[in-house]
């Protein structure tokens, strides 16, 4: 069946304004068309579904311990948020744990949001910069070991983090043969980050946290992150890295537009109601000021993609044009996906959403499915 949605606002990916055209879709895929079985009207303003490359989970489920039933129920979650592309994170933790999550997800079947892809954010980083990571747990990156994992991945896309300091010489070039590469809880210079992405990686894991910071005489991983044309991946909460430093960041990686990626690495509690929660056996309180312990130290990101959007155009001064880029177009380069993702173009998939005037979510569509 071909449906039209007629009279809205569409997002052009080409000028990244709002012009007023149709789109026709069917078989889940955006297509060309005149006539349409089914014709939607709308006032709406419509733009490419959220895409999150970096997330732990949310609603209450835990992406390394969920099963298949779990994970098809966070897939809708996720959709319900406007994200309809997502990475689901895997973290450091015993290799058979690992490897039972990446077989969970490979076989959920997607009821909301895709599963289009898998992020190892850990075991092969820095004991370092550990942030919430089992220190003892922390492997260092093996390239035979890392390919078997991606073999299990695979047909999915795949994305490591890797702390580059701690790779041996071609590991990171026959790594990015086979996957987008990060470089996150690091301890690495900004030498060390440059040559990395010399050798194949493209990208910083949620930049400013757990990495090397940005001085004025030692610029390390943050400052690499701001001052190459890698993609870099921003947690846009306002509590992992203040709005200046956002502002700052953006500023920055405006001297190679199209870099700067909101990412959520948002905790299994996220979009849950108000409370009091446990971790990893750590109790915290989940409120309007975030997930945070008794004194008031950050447990993990609670945001959503749509949040995140607000807080950069609020943040820099942005229009929301702007800032959405950073949640469709630019994480969907980072992974290698912007073919299939990330735009309105015909022939990708049929991913959107549409936003009254006030920019709230009014209808998810995924896969040319209605979410909401």
């Amino acid at each position: 069946m071909t449906v039209k949605i007629t009279g809205g606002k569409v997002f052009d990916s080409k000028t990244h304004k709002f012009v007023e055209r149709d789109i026709f879709y069917a078989d889940g895929k955006i297509v060309e068309g005149t006539t349409a079985d089914r014709t939607v009207i709308t006032n709406a303003y419509i733009v490419p579904g959220y895409v999150d490359i970096h997330t732990h989970g949310r609603a209450g489920v835990d992406i390394l311990e969920a099963n298949c039933a779990e994970l098809t129920k966070l897939s809708l979650a996720y959709a319900q948020g406007g994200v309809t592309t997502v990475f689901p994170t895997v973290m450091t933790a015993p290799m058979e744990k690992i490897e039972r999550a990446i077989e969970n997800i490979r076989s959920t079947l997607d009821a909301g949001a895709s599963f289009s892809g898998i992020h190892v954010e850990g075991p092969y980083i820095s004991a370092k910069k550990p942030g919430c990571h089992d220190v003892s747990l922390i492997r260092k990156p093996i390239f035979e070991e890392m390919r078997e994992l991606a073999a299990k991945i695979f047909p999915l896309k795949v994305r490591f983090t890797i702390a580059p300091e701690e790779c041996d010489d071609g590991v990171i070039e026959k790594l990015s043969w086979l996957s987008s590469v990060s470089i996150g809880h690091t301890n690495a210079t900004a030498e060390q980050c440059e040559k990395a992405l010399s050798e194949g990686a493209s990208s910083f894991t949620h930049t400013f946290n757990a990495m090397t910071a940005l001085t004025h005489r030692n610029t390390g991983a943050a400052g690499a992150a701001l001052a190459t044309g890698a993609f870099a991946e921003f947690i846009c909460d306002g509590l992992h890295v203040s709005p200046t430093a956002i502002k700052a960041a953006y500023n920055a990686k405006m001297r190679h537009p199209g870099t700067f990626v909101i990412i959520t690495d948002s905790i299994p509690q996220a979009g849950l109601p108000y409370g009091e929660y446990r971790m990893n056996g750590i109790p915290f309180t989940l409120s309007a000021d975030g997930a945070k312990e008794a004194d008031g130290t950050i447990v993990g990101s609670a945001g959503s993609m749509h949040a995140s959007v607000m807080n950069l155009m609020k943040f820099c001064d942005i229009s929301f044009e702007e800032a959405l880029v950073c949640a469709t177009e630019n994480p969907a380069k980072a992974v290698g996906l912007f073919d299939s993702i990330g735009s309105l173009d015909q022939g990708k998939r049929a991913d959107m959403i549409l936003l009254d005037e006030g920019l709230n979510i009014r209808k998810v569509i995924a896969r040319g499915n209605e979410i909401i």
